[in-house]
């Protein structure tokens, strides 16, 4: 194994997919803002009232309601990133410094995440929108708030995935730390295990689809996931077997299920368990492939804007959703553009030119205090 100890832990390609299940997440959350005032895209449609969707219609709603999947994907790339970076630290200097990480995790997460909560009652008064609950965002329990009052608040309705990364570092530095690495796969698969059983009760219970879908232990097992992928990769295990021509059938037959069904509906018991663990398999599959496999299907040599795009992701995530009632109550109703392609350039642009701001003038500041405190290097 490579000397750890000067290793510079940095997958340059994660920054890529990190925009990518942003961008997936901004593309879903506009969609349905847009639907929620003017029906579906006139192109979808049979009728001039935009309800009826075409076949074609059809396939493209599918396709871009699953953009929700992005947080899998984001939760996919945590579980891998956190557990390697603690992994390289134990191996490095025999410990992990849980303080060290809390307070890592504190500057990257934290003064982006409050500075949203603390300007969101002027937003809320300035769009006249109902009070949110702050002590739910405030103390992380958003996920639990809104799974038990079935009410999505503005301007926190994106917080609950925030809210289960939080849950996520709580226990994840202890669990790397205190047990012996021989033993770290079976805890993973156990987490795993908890994880789809706990779904299954859930729904089995008809506790309904904001259980199923918010409970922090619903949502652990694609961190799990992520962290096998990187314990895995620590550890030189593993294997890329699988010929390219399989590789494409699968994204092909992925690509296909994707735009059918939606991943996260729970008609069934065995569904609500087990459904998503086909699409995680192959975003993991492909995760893998694209960072370490040299006979990969897309081979990105040099960093390019879409990398840096990745860099701001979290801003994106962040902001999107906020801008989303702000761009339809302040510019597209007061001035009569009602034009899906106006109205998704104000989203998209806005939000990337905010969380460019966001990250440069603010947000680097603090990841600049966060190298102080790490143990490996970790700079980008």
């Amino acid at each position: 194994m490579e000397n750890l100890q000067t290793k510079n832990i940095y997958f340059a390609n994660l920054d890529m997919l990190r925009f990518i299940a942003a961008f997936m997440v901004v593309i879903a959350h506009a969609y349905d803002g847009w639907c929620g005032w003017w029906g579906y895209f006139g192109f979808m449609t049979v009728d001039s009232d935009h309800k009826t969707l075409t076949t074609f219609g059809n396939y493209l709603h599918q396709t871009i309601k699953n953009g929700g999947f992005g947080v899998e994907v984001f939760f996919l790339i945590s579980g891998f990133l956190i557990t390697y970076i603690l992994l390289v630290e134990k191996e490095t200097t025999g410990r992990i410094d849980i303080k060290k990480f809390f307070i890592r995790r504190g500057f990257r997460i934290w003064p982006l995440y409050f500075l949203l909560i603390a300007v969101a009652p002027f937003i809320i008064e300035w769009l006249q929108k109902p009070t949110p609950n702050y002590m739910a965002n405030i103390f992380f329990y958003n996920n639990f708030h809104t799974m038990v009052t079935g009410n999505w608040e503005y301007p926190f309705a994106h917080f609950w995935s925030i809210c289960i990364e939080e849950h996520f570092y709580l226990v994840w530095p202890f669990i790397i730390a205190f047990v012996p690495n021989k033993h770290l796969l079976n805890v993973f698969w156990s987490v795993i295990i908890i994880s789809a059983l706990s779904r299954y009760g859930f729904n089995a219970a008809g506790k309904g689809f904001y259980y199923t879908y918010l409970h922090t232990l619903s949502r652990m097992d694609v961190l799990a996931i992520g962290a096998i992928g990187a314990y895995m990769h620590f550890n030189n295990a593993l294997k890329f077997s699988i010929p390219k021509l399989a590789r494409i059938g699968l994204y092909i037959v992925f690509i296909i299920i994707y735009a059918d069904s939606a991943y996260n509906m729970y008609e069934s018991n065995f569904l609500a368990t087990l459904r998503k663990y086909f699409y995680v398999a192959v975003i993991a599959i492909g995760m893998l492939n694209f960072l370490f496999n040299p006979d990969a299907l897309i081979k990105i040599k040099n960093k390019n804007f879409i990398h840096y795009l990745g860099k701001i992701s979290y801003g994106i995530y962040m902001y999107s959703n906020i801008l989303i009632a702000i761009i339809i109550d302040k510019i597209i109703i007061p001035y009569n553009l009602v034009n899906m392609y106006i109205y998704f350039l104000l989203n998209i642009g806005l939000t990337i030119i905010i969380s460019i701001i966001s990250y440069e003038l603010f947000e680097k500041q603090f990841l600049k205090l966060k190298t102080r405190f790490e143990v490996v290097k970790t700079n980008r």
